[in-house]
């Protein structure tokens, strides 16, 4: 990630400034309270301290950076990405962005989202009511974006055998939108050090959302376009 950011950035030249000087500290509350959760006492993660972005926390003049733009999305590819809008050729509605690398997948989908932040909290309930209905698994677990949903579906192979397709979605908001991300293939099933999610990890930091004033219901999909200059294909 190279841009430059705005509000973010001066926030957090604030914050540096001051770790270094002494705070006054009451003898009666310096010691926690032992009946409190430690969860309780910790600062909520930031899921978009290191990205996504929304378009007016960053300056993307700031750099040279070659990137594409699918209207309200813009992403910064990378040497050997493969990209794929997904959608209805007859209406030339685009729903999603589906980035590949190598045996994996990332579909990125954006949604409207409301002004109070807690639509991700919803959708995760949601995807795993889903999958438990239809035959599969889906658990809440901790992410690179704070949580995250992983899910296991029953799928019928080529040849009529019983199949597993497994993902895992991330979902981030932003100002009034959601951007969620659902990774596919061994990125959603291998992990440790170098890990192949780790490519799709940076990928989706570096994600930029330009939503438009239109009022939008929430939850409701926002198009994305084919970048200018380029048409469907039929």
């Amino acid at each position: 990630m190279i841009f430059g950011r705005k509000a973010r950035a001066e926030k957090r030249e604030h914050d540096e400034a001051f770790e270094d000087e002494p705070t006054a500290v009451d003898e009666d509350t310096a010691e926690p309270d032992e009946d409190q959760d430690p969860a309780e006492v910790q600062d909520p993660v930031d899921p978009r301290l290191d990205g996504p972005f929304d378009y007016e926390e960053v300056a993307l003049e700031a750099d040279e950076v070659q990137r594409i733009t699918f209207g309200p999305l813009i992403i910064t590819p990378f040497e050997g990405l493969g990209l794929q809008l997904h959608g209805n050729p007859d209406t030339g509605i685009v729903q999603a962005l589906l980035a590949t690398f190598e045996d994996s997948g990332l579909e990125l989908a954006l949604f409207a989202a409301p002004r109070s932040g807690d639509l991700a909290d919803e959708l995760r309930v949601e995807i795993i009511e889903e999958a438990t209905q239809g035959g599969g698994h889906a658990q809440e677990t901790s992410g690179p974006f704070g949580p995250e949903v992983r899910r296991v579906m029953p799928v019928d192979g080529p040849e009529g055998e019983q199949l597993f397709h497994v993902s895992r979605v991330w979902l981030v908001e932003g100002p009034r939108w959601l951007l969620r991300g659902t990774l596919m293939g061994q990125a959603a099933m291998v992990e440790g050090e170098d890990a192949p999610s780790d490519v799709f990890v940076e990928f989706f930091r570096n994600v930029v959302v330009r939503r438009d004033e239109a009022p939008r219901v929430p939850g409701e999909l926002i198009q994305l376009a084919f970048p200018e200059g380029q048409a469907p294909q039929g």
